[in-house]
């Protein structure tokens, strides 16, 4: 009720009728101003997910949110002047300064970004894995209320890079014998053939089909996973991170891609349905397991 009076008297100009460019669906207090934007791609669309954050005059932070869904944010502020900067993965970061008032409503309007040049497509060329420097992760509900987090130790991978990077091509082969989660007899279960089945299926293997551009440095990278001999279509979420020198001591400027990846598996896909419940029939091992891949690969000479 409070909140509606307050929109009511904020909206409110002369006679009563709404004031235009003056926020009417924020709760805020009445000394205080809107500023609202919505944020696009270097295409127009949307962009949910970019950070925008606002700072006072003496350098402290006096607002900070995310756009939703449709790329818009709203934040009321204290009156004043403000340095605005909206950032996302993959663009320069934009800034401005805004000057808000009294129950003002300060409109940006549409904020288009432009992408990050940094993260332009890698040299052509065929890159493996540093083994040191790349992880593949993975993680697992556990009866209902916890997670289990795992790790392959030993796998080869392979990116060659196309002059047309949506033409690149990956290839990974993951040792299913060197799973790892810290516990030796859950270890043991999961290469037995209850799941892995290492003795007969000793690796998992991924061939990517397909490099798909979504936006800035977010890729899809399509292709299929083979595990116990099944099979399946996988995408791949990724992002793109660049490409760098490594000068230092035993490198001696190695050239480097990396990316980050994540992608969900259902384990009765690949014919991993292995079941076991508790008393009151709460599944020990959830159906999905997610995973979570970071590559360094270097250029091979």
């Amino acid at each position: 009720m409070i909140f509606a009076k307050l929109r009511r008297r904020r909206s409110a100009g002369k006679g009563g009728s709404p004031r235009p460019g003056v926020s009417n669906f924020l709760p805020t207090p009445l000394d205080s101003g809107v500023i609202t934007c919505q944020v696009q791609d270097e295409r127009g669309q949307l962009l949910p997910g970019a950070a925008v954050t606002l700072v006072g005059r003496l350098n402290q932070q006096t607002a900070h949110g995310i756009t939703d869904s449709y790329g818009s944010f709203a934040t009321s502020i204290a009156p004043g002047t403000h340095r605005l900067s909206i950032s996302a993965g993959g663009y320069r970061r934009y800034s401005t300064q805004v000057e808000v008032g009294v129950n003002r409503h300060v409109q940006l309007g549409t904020v288009r970004l432009s992408p990050d040049e940094s993260l332009e497509p890698p040299i052509p060329g065929r890159y493996r894995f540093d083994p040191y420097h790349t992880e593949i992760r993975f993680v697992a509900p556990h009866i209902g209320m916890s997670k289990i987090h795992g790790m392959f130790k030993e796998f080869d991978g392979v990116v060659q890079v196309a002059e047309r990077f949506e033409d690149s091509r990956i290839e990974v082969a993951i040792n299913a014998a060197s799973i790892e989660t810290g516990v030796k007899m859950r270890d043991d279960h999961l290469r037995s053939a209850d799941f892995f089945d290492v003795a007969n299926h000793p690796h998992i293997r991924f061939t990517s089909d397909r490099f798909t551009h979504l936006r800035a440095d977010r890729w899809s990278v399509s292709g299929h996973l083979t595990l116990r001999g099944t099979t399946r279509p996988v995408e791949l979420a990724t992002t793109y991170l660049g490409q760098r020198k490594w000068q230092g001591p035993g490198f001696d400027g190695d050239l480097r891609v990396a990316c980050h990846s994540t992608a969900t598996l259902r384990r009765e896909d690949y014919s991993v349905d292995w079941k076991a419940t508790l008393a009151k029939g709460i599944a020990v091992v959830g159906p999905t397991i997610d995973l979570e891949i970071g590559v360094q690969a270097v250029m091979e000479q």
